[in-house]
């Protein structure tokens, strides 16, 4: 009897160890390459629930409908295309990335829901907060659900009409430096203006004023902030396109010119305001070493002041104290994004006036009236204005710089009778309400103040006019961005007639976070008779 070679059996088991754990990895990459090519292939076009919903099927095999998006050189197209073709739907449903399911929002009643009855079912898409916190930092703009209701009722105070009402010399004061730049223009330059930069500069150093209380001075000259913010809002193609592709794929890492260039602009604004921050903190607890860096140019408290004495200082309802990283995000947030969109409703309110010469002579003929006899009108007085008032709804209407409103569902939710299912990405663009004729009637792409002497019940409702999103979650400086905006168009078109002089149709970036226009925008400017 033979017997048994057990050095064969012995080495069997590490043998067998080594085949199954190689048969597991296997098993493992093809069910997660069978699952992907599942949610790409199979599920958005045989499975999806929102399948039946009308929308584009022309899109690429893995993109879907991103590369027209991004080719169509317009970031409201190809959706006001689709808006148009099926004007009397509550949603359109396209493929995005990976043929994910979106949701384009189309009617007044699902914007209610979705931005107003079921806010709190949706949040920012990651991928969105992703990219906005490059450049506008983590503060209440990214903020979500609890957090947000949190940090909103803190920020409610500053933002509100009691408050505002005493930068009103603020405003009128930058609106004459800036009637003083555009003399020079006249005097040296043939009154030739780029107004992005400009308008920019402006808006930036009352954000210098209200957030930080410190008087920046960019209309002097430029300043370090903005220049960086320049390079973080209007990079060249290039530049564009990485930031799309890095909410996507993390590209910021990779040592290229560009991402260098954003990079370092990123670094040294949020340096900038850490350093202002940190002396803040340490001037308001007392320390001589820190001397006041702030200019006495109002009654009321900075943000930065109100957010280190209420928020640093105290203890909050919930018992505990903000960071001071949790200030400088919100201070991050407000200076980028507080400045940034009134400065470009000031670009395209320009270029408005500089094509519609008569709505421009009403509304000098009526600015003239005022300051005739208020030199320094407040806040009523100009809210007194009635063309006024029509011009800045229709310029918002018309116009609006915010693309879009970006949600991702938190939960599976109804709406209006469609099933949502979990992270379904819901996009409201303010621009399809604007120009969707079953709202706003046959003539909404045409410029005309005067349409708001007779509105009807659609438009009354407040969902219609979406520049500054509603619910909820409306901008908080939605007030502040639109009474700058009539202090500073009141200066200017009072003394100032603009000639265009580059044409109806202006290029715009695509794809940006903003509706800007390309290079500037330059405009020629005249003493008004």
């Amino acid at each position: 009897m033979e017997t048994p070679n057990w050095s064969i059996h012995h080495a069997v088991p590490g043998v067998v160890s080594f085949q199954v754990i190689a048969a597991l990895i296997g098993l493992y990459v093809s069910f997660s390459l069978a699952s992907k090519a599942y949610r790409i292939f199979i599920y958005p076009h045989y499975v999806s629930p929102l399948r039946h919903l009308p929308g584009p099927k022309d899109g690429n095999f893995l993109m879907g409908q991103v590369i027209k998006d991004f080719a169509s050189g317009n970031p409201n197209e190809p959706f006001m295309g689709w808006m148009r073709k099926w004007p009397n739907v509550d949603f359109i449903r396209y493929l995005s990335f990976f043929n994910s399911d979106s949701l384009l929002v189309v009617s007044l009643a699902a914007q209610k829901e979705i931005l107003g009855k079921h806010c709190y079912s949706f949040a920012k898409p990651p991928l969105y907060s992703k990219l906005a916190a490059d450049i506008v930092g983590r503060g209440l703009g990214v903020a979500e659900v609890h957090e947000h209701m949190a940090q909103r009722k803190v920020l409610n105070v500053l933002f509100g009409l009691t408050n505002l009402k005493k930068y009103m010399p603020v405003f009128r004061r930058t609106g004459r430096e800036l009637v003083r730049l555009f003399e020079q223009a006249i005097d040296k330059n043939n009154g030739y203006i780029k107004l992005t930069p400009t308008f920019s500069k402006l808006t930036l150093d009352i954000m210098g004023i209200f957030a930080l209380g410190i008087e920046l001075n960019n209309l002097e000259g430029s300043t370090i902030f903005e220049a960086c913010y320049h390079d973080m809002f209007e990079p060249p193609l290039a530049g564009q396109l990485l930031i799309a592709i890095n909410a996507y794929f993390p590209i910021r890492w990779l040592p290229i010119k560009l991402n260098r260039d954003f990079i370092r602009a990123k670094d040294i604004v949020r340096s900038q305001l850490r350093d202002i921050v940190k002396e803040r903190i340490a001037e308001l607890q007392g320390e001589k070493a820190y001397p006041s860096t702030r200019q006495s140019v109002t009654e009321a408290d900075d943000l930065l002041t109100f957010l280190v004495r209420e928020k640093y200082l105290k203890e909050g309802e919930d018992g505990r104290k903000w960071t001071e990283t949790e200030i400088l995000e919100q201070i991050i947030t407000f200076m980028a994004a507080g400045h940034e969109t009134t400065a470009i409703s000031l670009v395209w309110a320009t270029h408005m006036l500089s094509l519609y010469p008569d709505v421009a002579s009403r509304l000098r003929k009526e600015a003239r009236e005022l300051l005739a006899t208020k030199p320094d009108p407040d806040y009523l007085e100009l809210e007194t204005l009635p063309y006024m008032d029509k011009f800045t709804k229709e310029l918002f209407r018309y116009l609006s710089s915010a693309v879009l409103i970006p949600r991702c569902a938190l939960e599976d939710v109804t709406v209006l009778g469609t099933f949502i299912p979990k992270g379904t990405n819901v996009m409201v663009m303010p621009a399809l309400f604007h120009h969707n004729p079953t709202i706003w009637g046959e003539d909404c792409d045409e410029f005309n103040p005067d349409r708001w002497d007779n509105i009807t019940d659609k438009i009354t409702d407040p969902y219609a006019l979406a520049a500054f999103s509603q619910g909820p979650r409306v901008c908080i400086g939605r007030a502040m961005a639109i009474l700058q905006f009539k202090s500073i168009v009141v200066e200017l078109v009072s003394r100032f007639e603009f000639k265009n002089v580059e044409g109806v149709d202006v290029e715009v970036l695509n794809p940006n976070l903003l509706y800007r226009p390309k290079s500037g925008l330059n405009i020629r400017v005249k003493r008004a008779n």
